[in-house]
């Protein structure tokens, strides 16, 4: 089974690891070509180096090994030993780190399409607001003009229509507007 596995994947996770008995004996933390690493206790930590042909099955979630709790403490790190156990969880990290850093460099490089797609929709916005406002201008300009009286609705222009205009002040009829305009400019 152990062929299988995808044992980056469980260590970047972290995976839990339980024995055959189901007791629960820790998390992987690494490996090495015929073994894996796992970690068991955050207090009174304990490391175990257990061959890769003891994986049982894994469900997802977490690897099962085919050997009992009681026999996995044979296969404990003393702390003469934990160098071992520290150079797997070195090459880790360095891994890690260099995951890291690919990932920020390929965030910078995207920061620079970003700032460009900002700008761009920033110019896009500014020309959108620039043609709304010419459009609310023009329709401004309309409305104005479809309110002033031009006098070509006025009762003096419709057809059979009689109509008089008189002058307030000496009570003299017309017949146009006009007239009573130029009459009450030369006049009054």
């Amino acid at each position: 089974m152990s062929t299988s596995i995808d044992w980056t994947e469980l260590i970047k996770d972290r995976k839990g690891v339980i024995t055959k008995d189901n007791q629960s004996c820790g998390n992987i933390i690494g490996e090495d070509d015929e073994n894996i690493i796992i970690e068991d206790g955050a207090v009174r930590q304990h490391f175990y180096k257990v061959p890769k042909s003891a994986a049982e099955a894994y469900n997802g979630a977490e690897l099962t090994l085919n050997i009992s709790y009681d026999e996995l403490k044979t296969y404990e790190e003393k702390d003469k030993d934990k160098g071992i156990v520290e150079s797997v969880t070195g090459t880790i990290k360095d891994k890690t780190k260099s995951l890291k850093d690919k990932t920020v460099d390929k965030l910078d490089d995207d920061d620079e399409e970003y700032q460009q797609q900002i700008k761009e929709t920033r110019d896009n916005q500014d020309i959108q607001t620039s043609t709304n406002t010419n459009t609310l201008n023009r329709e401004n300009r309309n409305e104005l003009n479809r309110n002033i009286d031009s006098g070509e609705k006025s009762d003096e222009s419709s057809a059979n229509v009689a109509s008089s205009f008189t002058c307030e002040r000496c009570n003299t009829k017309f017949t146009s507007r006009q007239e009573l305009k130029e009459h009450s400019s030369s006049q009054h």
